[in-house]
């Protein structure tokens, strides 16, 4: 059995594999599965042999996504992503293949174009997303992405979003600039992807110029309302 990840590789193939191997092997330890792991067009190729490869396969589909095929996708119906590009007009999430957010369908995130809302919202390349496919054969982000979003941003605590770094690496690197008591923790959004949370009068930009300078990694951050 050959299963395909809709899981982007950005980073080194080395990393990439032996953040992946980590993360399997604590998850099939007790399984009767045998895998072997390869890149292909920067996404993971996994194959299994075993009773078990089934269920290691739809363990690995429910954490990193399987990749969809124009042709398989149905309107008003939910699909897991990765934010691609951002764009003054537009931004591109790759489902399995690419779809546009066009500012129109950003409304409920406020006034601005696609670039200041993504901006405002501290979105980057690769932040794992959830869309809705539209009649247009374009995309929003569904209501409930939406609402999470919003649910940090009405927050006192500023939220940093690191892409290209596991959450042992970046918690790694605050400890290293003395940030471990600034923020309330991180937290894992894909093998390499995940937020930073900030305490209440910790400033999320100053936590990026500090560590940024030892993770060379993407961020943005979102900055709490109620700060």
């Amino acid at each position: 059995m050959k299963i395909e990840l809709l899981q982007p590789v950005y980073v080194s193939e080395e990393n990439a594999i032996q953040s992946f191997k980590a993360f399997a092997d604590s998850v099939f330890g007790d399984l009767d599965a045998v895998y072997d792991i390869s890149i292909q067009n920067k996404r993971f190729l996994v194959s299994f042999n075993g009773d078990d490869a089934e269920i290691c396969s739809n363990l690995l589909y429910k954490e990193f996504g399987k990749p969809i095929l124009k042709k398989e996708t149905e309107t008003e119906t939910d699909y897991r992503g990765f934010i691609q590009k951002i764009e003054p007009d537009k931004l591109t999430v790759n489902i399995g293949y690419d779809v546009s957010i066009s500012t129109p369908s950003l409304e409920v995130f406020g006034i601005g174009n696609a670039g200041q809302v993504a901006s405002r919202f501290g979105m980057i390349p690769y932040l794992p997303v959830t869309v809705r496919i539209l009649e247009s054969g374009e995309a929003a982000f569904t209501k409930e992405q939406a609402d999470l979003w919003w649910s940090w941003k009405k927050t006192s605590t500023d939220r940093i979003f690191v892409n290209g770094a596991t959450r042992s690496q970046v918690k790694a690197a605050l400890q290293k600039k003395g940030h471990g008591r600034d923020v309330y923790g991180v937290e894992k959004l894909g093998l390499t992807e995940c937020v930073i949370i900030c305490k209440e009068k910790t400033d999320g930009p100053g936590i990026v110029s500090s560590v940024g300078r030892i993770l060379p990694s993407q961020m943005g951050v979102l900055i709490g309302m109620k700060k």
